[in-house]
């Protein structure tokens, strides 16, 4: 196949390293092999700043923890040893995925998204699991029943610790045996649950990448 004088424009054969014409050397590009470009990519890798979050990388790894956190979670309540665990675990899936030790503030931001995923997986078991026990098992009665419990338990409460306030506000009182109430008792209890996850999985995070910065200067050292 012929080519172009870098200089004079003359056709020549590839094949020839000097212009016949005005004898300018001519350059040639190889492109990487698969060995260069590997060594490429680890010195790309080695370069990255860890306190910036991979965030394809970060959700890819969240995911995979998420949704055993969070089905655990539904079915067993709220754990806090396996949530910071599932903190830790994904750090340790990321670190593995990313090549790089991520540093402390990158933790928390991992293990916080990895409680976002969780509580949005736990809270939708709880929701499927509410609606197959109330119009297919229909078990409606028991769970309003459960609800009027801790309604119950909120009233009583409320009239021993401020007497004088559940005298002038009745209705407030009341409203938790209402279904109203039974509905405000689930959304809080969905937003303390998730709040909770949040807090432990963004610590187990931050604990994860404790661990890895650890582990990084421990192969350093001699």
């Amino acid at each position: 196949m012929d080519s172009i004088c870098h200089r004079c424009n003359t056709a020549i054969n590839s094949s020839e390293l000097f212009c016949p014409h005005c004898g300018a050397p001519q350059l040639r590009y190889e492109p990487l092999d698969e060995t260069a470009a590997t060594v490429t990519s680890v010195t790309q890798s080695a370069g990255r700043d860890p306190g910036v979050v991979l965030w394809r990388e970060a959700v890819a790894a969240a995911l995979l923890v998420a949704i055993p956190v969070g089905i655990l979670s539904s079915l067993l309540d709220f754990g806090a040893l396996w949530v910071i665990g599932g903190g830790i675990a994904t750090v340790s899936i990321y670190r593995r995925r990313t090549g790089v030790p991520p540093a402390s503030r990158t933790g928390w931001r991992i293990g916080g998204l990895l409680g976002i995923l969780a509580a949005f997986t736990s809270t939708t078991v709880d929701s499927l699991t509410l609606i197959f026990q109330r119009y297919v098992l229909h078990n409606g009665a028991m769970i309003d029943q459960r609800f009027h419990a801790v309604g119950q338990q909120l009233t009583e409460q409320l009239n021993r610790s401020n007497p004088e306030a559940a005298t002038m506000m009745p209705w407030f009182v009341h409203f938790w045996v209402t279904p109203d109430g039974a509905a405000a008792i689930a959304l809080m209890g969905a937003a303390g649950s998730a709040f909770s996850m949040l807090l432990f999985s963004a610590a187990g995070g931050a604990i994860g990448a404790r661990i890895a910065s650890l582990g990084n200067r421990a192969q350093r050292s001699p």
